[in-house]
């Protein structure tokens, strides 16, 4: 009996521990967030959709991160990586055998910003769990033709020290757990379905050697290409 009585204590304490792993900030700085992608504004019955990249992976290592998305069973790669300690962004992207690279620095950055729609953030009080984080909620309201908007949920219990520096986000402080980008006519949401606290490779960070380097506006060029073969 006393047996049993113990093995019961022990599943709850283990249950009480995954359940309130997001009650305080982790003080681990490596690791994995699985998104799942959805399609707000295509049809459902859109062929397509089962063509276009279903998750996304950020791996995430002392302030560095980068994200990862692939389609069409791997011909189509596409990866962002951040580094703020030296102001850098990179995005890189594979299509069968075509190999590129964009390469923007503090400056850089900050022009192509300028660039993008505006974003108002309307922050609230409510929240939401997601993946065991308690995720503040904010409203986004975009400054283009159709006026856009849509909610977002974030949380500052991951321990990535200004993860939105680099995107329209800037002014939401804590990870994004649910949110949405547009870009190349393809809405695209991305909530966050698993996170996995463990060591990332310091090579997932860097830039891999066969990309050739092109501009913004060209990456801009392939990329819209890539995106219209998949509608």
């Amino acid at each position: 009996m006393n047996k049993l009585f113990n093995l019961i204590i022990l599943l709850l304490a283990v249950t009480f521990t995954f359940v309130g792993c997001g009650d305080g900030v982790s003080n681990k700085t490596e690791g994995v967030i699985e998104y799942k992608v959805t399609y707000p504004k295509m049809e459902k019955d859109n062929f397509m959709r089962d063509f276009m990249p279903d998750k996304m992976h950020v791996k995430f290592k002392d302030n560095t991160y980068s994200n990862s998305l692939s389609a069409g069973m791997g011909m189509f790669k596409s990866s962002f990586i951040c580094n703020k300690s030296n102001s850098e962004y990179i995005q890189i992207v594979k299509l069968i055998n075509k190999k590129y690279a964009l390469k923007l620095d503090g400056d850089g950055i900050a022009k192509s910003m300028a660039s993008k729609p505006a974003y108002t953030i309307e922050f609230t009080d409510e929240v939401k769990e997601i993946i065991g984080y308690h995720c503040n909620k904010a409203i986004v309201n975009v400054n283009n033709e159709a006026q856009d908007a849509f909610t977002v949920y974030y949380t500052d219990k991951i321990n990535i020290e200004t993860p939105n520096w680099c995107n329209e986000y800037v002014e939401i402080p804590g990870v994004l757990l649910e949110y949405q980008y547009e870009k190349y006519g393809v809405c695209m949401r991305f909530t966050a379905s698993k996170i996995e606290f463990k060591k990332v490779d310091d090579e997932e960070f860097l830039l891999p050697t066969g990309y050739t380097l092109i501009s913004e506006p060209e990456m801009d060029k392939e990329m819209q290409e890539i995106f219209d073969s998949f509608k």
